[in-house]
């Protein structure tokens, strides 16, 4: 029988070579799933609008967010085709400040300025096509995050995490509302910054952690929460440095507050109006205890009187809950303190419950079923979301 000897390789060119080949992985795997995630939801949307078209619902008129709708996106505008299912809800909102700024009294106020400007800024270079600019910016931001979320895993678990970042990548693209991550929201921009903040901080660049905590909190009112998660780390290196290091950390600590106290202060200089007023008078929202908002959903639920979104509001809570307590067993407590700070809101935004769910779910049927599952009902919230029925 012939056979033929391989050659052997030194032991530090192999370790070249697999580091390579890692490094190369880590930025292949998370951009193949990005570009997954965006070709299967634009076969969707356009599916959606071509079986039953939608045209601009009539109460639209009678919303801020109309004033703006149809300068958004001109008839003439380049790719109008491919972008136009997406110009829907928020995003007819942050183009509308885009376009206008913040006009005293409105209930656009609830929308921080970061994301709105970047529209602004790129728009000339689009043929001031604004809704396509806010694609493009959540797009990018997600690929970014994507690559961001694969590397923070990497640092975490070394390269016996990379079945752990594949998987984790995969649940998060086959969630039921992962469209929201290539539409045109703050989703992707704010998930992105975040993961940056967090690697700068264990990467010890605090400055760095600092602004990138400071720019999530001008994209979502939520990010001033950081602060939590981002001072237990700096909190923890500190114990090991010495209190010497302690002003070098201050950043971390103080960036995302800076973030959300910049823009109240702007509101309040510029007259606008507060945001409570704006979420009580125009949005008809009241913050309340998880536990408060539960009861009610029970007794109307009793009552049949509950619409088809809650109950997958409910449905994202208990996934929050369930792998969230996964969260607190497998990994480092300051992504237990950046869920739990959080109230529960924003699911897709949660990105240590999908590490735990990489993590804890590692047969292949069980990554399957979760696929199939989740698609399919991203393709069902999709239509409803495309055709105007509040899905969030």
């Amino acid at each position: 029988m012939l056979t033929q000897t391989l050659p052997q390789w030194p032991v530090s060119i192999r370790r070249t070579v697999i580091t390579t080949w890692r490094a190369h992985e880590a930025i292949l795997f998370p951009l193949t799933m990005f570009l997954v995630l965006r070709i299967i939801t634009e076969i969707v949307a356009l599916t959606s609008v071509q079986r039953v078209p939608q045209p601009r619902p009539d109460w639209l008129d009678a919303n801020p967010s109309g004033q703006t709708y149809n300068q958004a996106l001109p008839p003439d505008a380049p790719l109008r085709a491919l972008v136009e299912p997406w110009h829907r809800y928020d995003t007819a909102w942050y183009v509308k400040i885009a376009i206008q700024g913040y006009i005293p009294g409105d209930a656009a106020i609830a929308f921080p300025p970061l994301y709105p400007l970047s529209i602004r800024l790129l728009s000339p270079f689009v043929g001031d096509n604004y809704v396509l600019v806010s694609l493009l910016i959540s797009n990018i931001a997600c690929a970014i995050a994507f690559v961001l979320l694969f590397r923070l895993i990497l640092i975490e678990l070394g390269e016996a995490g990379l079945p752990v970042a594949r998987r984790t990548l995969i649940y998060l693209c086959a969630f039921p509302t992962a469209y929201y991550l290539v539409g045109g929201y703050t989703e992707a921009p704010y998930l992105a910054l975040t993961l940056g903040a967090f690697i700068a901080a264990l990467n010890r660049r605090w400055w760095l952690c600092g602004l990138l905590a400071m720019l999530s909190a001008l994209v979502r009112l939520q990010g001033a929460t950081l602060c939590l998660p981002l001072a237990w780390i700096a909190y923890i290196q500190l114990r090991q440095v010495g209190w010497r290091a302690l002003l070098a950390r201050i950043p971390a600590v103080v960036g995302a507050p800076l973030g959300t106290l910049s823009y109240l202060a702007y509101l309040s200089i510029n007259h606008l109006g507060t945001l409570d007023a704006a979420y009580i008078k125009e949005w008809q929202l009241s913050t309340r205890l998880p536990r408060d908002a539960i009861n009610d959903y029970v007794t109307r639920l009793s009552h049949n009187l509950t619409l088809p979104f809650e109950n997958d509001n409910v449905l994202a809570l208990f996934f929050i809950l369930i792998t969230g307590i996964f969260v607190i067993i497998k990994l480092r407590p300051a992504y237990g303190l950046y869920i739990w700070s959080a109230l529960f809101r924003y699911t897709l935004l949660m990105f240590p419950c999908f590490i735990a769910l990489g993590a804890v779910l590692r047969k292949g049927w069980m990554l399957g079923i979760y696929v199939l599952a989740g698609t399919q009902w991203m393709f069902i919230l999709m239509d409803h979301f495309i055709h105007w029925i509040w899905v969030a």
